[in-house]
């Protein structure tokens, strides 16, 4: 996982994960501005899904178990403890918090889009 870490890191990735932050903000923000238009309020509970449940699960959650395992040494006990008793079980848990944050966001973004535009 320690060089898992290291390789997220590229800047692609980097880019279309954080770029969706502001991305899903703006669009949150102004479906927020237009509650009357059909779909809108499907577009504003996807950004909010995005924001929280997929950037905030990963800053405030997975983030830092990453960089208490990356400062550790790959070949001590304590590591793998932390590892098999603390990291895996908490990282696999938020990841799957995330995951389904992001999926819920996605459907919601594409039903309030789509009910948007036939509107």
């Amino acid at each position: 996982m320690q060089s898992i870490n290291l390789q997220v890191f590229r800047w692609v990735f980097m880019s279309l994960f954080l770029g969706l932050g502001p991305v899903s903000l703006i669009l949150a923000a102004y479906s927020g501005f237009s509650l009357t238009v059909p779909g809108a309020v499907l577009v504003l509970l996807s950004g909010v899904c995005y924001l929280a449940g997929c950037l905030g699960v990963t800053i405030f959650c997975n983030v830092p178990m990453n960089e208490r395992l990356a400062k550790m040494n790959s070949s001590d006990d304590a590591t793998r403890d932390y590892w098999t008793a603390t990291y895996l079980p908490r990282w696999t848990f938020w990841n799957t918090v995330r995951t389904l944050a992001c999926t819920l966001a996605a459907v919601l973004q594409v039903f309030g889009l789509v009910t948007i535009v036939a509107s």
